[in-house]
């Protein structure tokens, strides 16, 4: 059976190739080896939202972006996008965006990526107050992966998980991994986008092309190394596996693309 990983991703191409065309669950759930039950069940718990609404989030996304790269009129691109008229185009769009896509292509400025939504949180379920800085939304991730296929990206992982489950408690491994988001979000720039890609695992997807920032990124984390912190009546050391990685793609990337290399950085982080 495919791990959480692998559904999503695969759901996330599937999505993608498909964002204009009437997207059937089942037919979903097929393509992802899974039930449709588990398929919601498994978005619901790494997105915080169901299917449909990415769907529909993600749809609403492309398509405000191809508003404003085009002079299409509003008719022409709800039809793009799968709708039979202008009237209920224009009331989904002001669900997502809270405005009528006229109102929207003379107020917004494209700037790379479809604007944010309100932050979703694709590692732990936290509080606001606990990670003040802005995150792109979920449904930006095909944009920042092709956008950024070629910038410099760094891996990082958390030594030593399971230990601290075992014998510190879940508590404080859950105290651990929230010090390692800690460190790297300090570490970084407020257009790096950082997620998590696994129980213990993370990236950065840096702004930049050259290695400098994403290596500034490794010391800082770095220094910090074997830093205690305390859960409880507990005092523990973090220790963060980090490194820096440079982005080779030439064309279009997909999600399982970019996985995979950043799985083979994770991988060599680790030696």
């Amino acid at each position: 059976m495919a791990n959480n990983a692998e559904v999503l991703i695969r759901a996330l191409d599937y999505i993608e190739d498909n964002i204009a065309g009437e997207i059937m669950l089942q037919e979903l759930a097929d393509y992802c080896y899974v039930s449709v039950s588990s398929l919601q069940k498994t978005f619901k718990y790494v997105f915080h939202v169901s299917v449909k609404e990415y769907i529909l989030r993600r749809r609403f996304s492309c398509a405000a972006k191809y508003m404003l790269q085009t002079d299409d009129n509003i008719l022409d691109i709800a039809l793009k996008f799968g709708y039979s008229n202008a009237e209920s185009f224009t009331r989904g769009f002001r669900k997502i965006w809270g405005i009528t896509p006229s109102e929207y292509r003379k107020t917004w400025h494209f700037s790379g990526h479809t604007p944010k939504f309100s932050v979703q949180r694709m590692y732990l379920n936290l509080e606001d107050d606990d990670m003040s800085r802005v995150k792109y939304d979920l449904t930006e991730l095909y944009d920042v992966i092709q956008e950024r296929k070629n910038n410099a990206y760094v891996c990082a992982d958390l030594r030593r998980l399971m230990w601290i489950n075992d014998n510190l408690g879940r508590d404080a491994g859950d105290a651990a991994l929230l010090e390692l988001m800690r460190r790297v979000e300090n570490a970084c720039d407020d257009e790096d986008i950082f997620l998590r890609i696994g129980g213990d695992e993370f990236v950065v997807f840096t702004n930049k092309h050259n290695m400098e920032h994403a290596n500034e990124i490794v010391q800082k984390v770095s220094l910090q190394n074997d830093q205690t912190i305390k859960c409880g009546d507990k005092e523990f050391p973090v220790h963060v596996h980090i490194g820096a990685f440079q982005g080779s793609f030439e064309k279009h990337v997909n999600a399982n693309d970019m996985f995979a290399k950043i799985e083979e950085g994770i991988h060599e982080m680790k030696k």
